[in-house]
């Protein structure tokens, strides 16, 4: 009865190393930044009409960048393209009043016009000059200027600072 039990537990036991060891290089494993060139955004204007946007093609619209500091004090530079200056470069995403912003797990949030036009919040797919994987919460993150206008150190801000950016319809 006990070289039963004995063995079933050092059997567990090697159970338990053998799986620990397979799966080590995978908790290892760097995150794969987000490839250049699939798909990373759809912008869906008022008549329907869908542009998507890769990584490559949003690299190539104008560079913002916004320095922000996070809950331990550590300041991290995200670097991408404003909403503002992605919604100037389509023709036809000047209307609307507002945005419906969606993330790859479905979490949307609806973005007013006067929030692009007051702060300038931005599409980032760079965070201290390393481009995000979706492991990492990425491709794409809408920052908004938090510590440059205290008034957007509140909930309703940070619920529009959405991580995993993959859709924006106009609305």
């Amino acid at each position: 009865m006990t070289n039963d039990s004995g063995m079933s537990l050092m059997r567990h036991f090697f159970v338990v190393i053998i799986l620990a060891l397979t799966h080590l290089p995978l908790a290892m494993a760097e995150s794969v930044p987000y490839p250049l060139d699939r798909p990373a955004l759809d912008l869906y204007l008022l008549d329907g009409q869908r542009h998507t946007f890769t990584l490559a093609e949003l690299q190539r619209l104008p560079q913002s960048r916004i320095r922000l500091k996070d809950a331990q004090g550590v300041a991290h530079l995200w670097l991408g393209v404003s909403l503002a200056d992605l919604l100037a470069s389509v023709s036809g995403a000047e209307k609307g009043n507002a945005l419906h912003a969606r993330a790859l797990n479905q979490y949307s949030i609806f973005i007013p016009r006067l929030d692009i036009e007051r702060y300038q919040p931005l599409i980032a797919y760079r965070r201290d000059d390393q481009l995000m994987a979706i492991r990492d919460f990425g491709p794409l993150h809408l920052i908004y200027p938090f510590d440059d206008y205290p008034e957007l150190r509140q909930q309703l801000f940070y619920n529009r600072a959405i991580w995993q950016l993959s859709e924006i319809h106009l609305e």
